[in-house]
């Protein structure tokens, strides 16, 4: 499995389910916010964290994915996804969802644009979760110190970062160096995650850090 980010809290996964492959892409965005989305991904499933068509724009893909933007279980070409109601503060859309993702063997925690740290009901839904992909940037999102609580609480064994702070950006996001400061773990930098079941780490927490695809 191969995970991207593009910034925001949109990444793309790609995983093989035997001999064929598929694609999932989180929360795209429009081009207002600063940032140019890629115009090339055809995605099989899109996964939204809430109903705005104007801030997650769904011409913004060459092909017409699978959508999924309330909550439910849902299995498309091999991924399996949990769509899961949360209360936002301010949310004026009927549901703000967080999301398990079952790829490859391994458990895929996807919580896009929440402002606040998961209750402990919450984490009790979301189950186990081996990667955390969460937002760390404060703004309308989880501040560092809320990814910080959330990731004490869901205790995954890898955590991927999303919406901070990167180049060409309009809204003000705080940075992942600010985040990573917050957390005492292993880090790495890379362009890609690239990862099996049996590379997730067996003991410390590791923080990957994506570059912007």
């Amino acid at each position: 499995m191969q995970i991207y980010w593009h910034g925001l809290s949109c990444v793309r996964i790609e995983a093989s389910f035997g001999d064929r492959d598929a694609v999932l892409v989180t929360d795209p965005y429009s081009n207002d916010s600063g940032l140019r989305f890629p115009r090339t991904l055809s995605p099989d499933i899109v996964a939204l964290t809430h109903q705005d068509d104007e801030r997650f724009p769904q011409d913004a893909f060459q092909n017409t994915p699978f959508t999924i933007k309330t909550p439910g279980e849902y299995e498309v070409n091999g991924f399996f996804a949990y769509a899961m109601p949360l209360k936002k503060e301010g949310d004026e859309y009927p549901y703000h969802l967080m999301y398990r993702f079952e790829v490859e063997g391994m458990s895929i925690g996807f919580i896009g644009q929440l402002n606040r740290a998961l209750t402990d009901d919450e984490v009790s839904s979301l189950g186990n979760i081996d990667i955390l992909l969460l937002p760390v940037g404060g703004g309308d999102r989880m501040s560092a110190k809320q990814a910080v609580d959330t990731i004490a609480r869901v205790e995954p064994r890898m955590v991927v970062p999303l919406a901070y702070h990167v180049d060409g950006l309009k809204e003000e996001l705080g940075s992942a160096d600010a985040f990573c400061k917050e957390l005492v773990c292993q880090r790495n930098d890379a362009n890609k995650l690239k990862i099996s079941r049996k590379d997730l780490p067996s003991e410390d927490l590791v923080v990957t850090v994506l570059e912007r695809a």
